[in-house]
């Protein structure tokens, strides 16, 4: 299957009826799995429900992230995604039901940022993770550009996302997530800079990104730390219940 005819189809795959009904009831299992297996904690849901169009921006530690992300707002967000995640038949299919649109990474990839961009312009959130591959631990290194460039270009805000339990819930090659809580934080948005003439200037795309990985590493800061207190907390739960007994 080449990269076009892959794009294509899944294109055709989100204009129909069933993709949409099909995306609402893995989007509601996914948040059930979240709330009652993996006891997920998020700080700042509310600035998911934001109107028009958004990007949002988490850190990316595991497979779980854009689902529980996502899940948690109730609109549907696409998600730019490695191509890898679109196997040929069915594979192909539940990855655009997540709402996932491939990418190829190490290269620029005009059709799919063009695509994103017309996303956004018809008022649509989306997910880009800015480190691009899975990272681990809580450090944010250098991240890619795209997500500043989109959204100066769309004219749209980021929301940094912090994410801390879905590395040890579920890392590379696991099939199934362990019951590890997970914490996620949402933080306020970064407002993309006035273009000049009309244009991104590199030097804007450099500073809007370095204030992007800044925010994302409090958001994870703050996640984490959440995380530890959760731990504590549950840790003192149980030892007073051994006590009780």
């Amino acid at each position: 299957m080449s990269e076009q005819h892959l794009e294509e189809r899944v294109l055709a795959i989100w204009q129909t009826r069933r993709a949409r009904v099909l995306f609402r009831l893995l989007s509601r299992l996914v948040w059930l799995i979240g709330l009652i297996w993996l006891r997920t904690k998020v700080v700042g849901a509310e600035r998911l429900k934001a109107k028009g169009a958004f990007i949002i921006a988490p850190v990316h530690r595991s497979n779980l992230d854009a689902p529980l992300v996502n899940s948690r707002c109730p609109r549907i967000v696409r998600s730019l995604a490695k191509k890898e995640m679109f196997p040929a038949g069915v594979g192909t299919w539940v990855s655009a039901m997540l709402g996932a649109f491939p990418v190829h990474r190490g290269v620029g990839d005009r059709r799919s940022l063009q695509a994103a961009a017309d996303l956004m312009k018809r008022g649509e959130p989306l997910l880009v993770f800015p480190e691009g591959t899975r990272q681990s631990g809580g450090h944010i290194g250098e991240i890619f550009g795209g997500a500043a460039f989109l959204a100066a270009r769309s004219g749209v805000p980021i929301l940094p996302v912090g994410i801390a339990g879905t590395e040890e819930a579920m890392p590379p090659g696991a099939k199934f997530p362990r019951r590890v809580p997970i914490t996620i934080v949402v933080a306020e948005p970064l407002l993309p800079p006035d273009l000049e003439n009309g244009r991104l200037s590199s030097d804007q795309r450099h500073e809007f990104t370095i204030r992007l990985r800044e925010a994302m590493q409090t958001a994870m800061d703050q996640a984490v730390e959440l995380a530890s207190t959760r731990r504590v907390r549950r840790r003192q739960r149980t030892r007073r219940d051994d006590e009780v007994l």
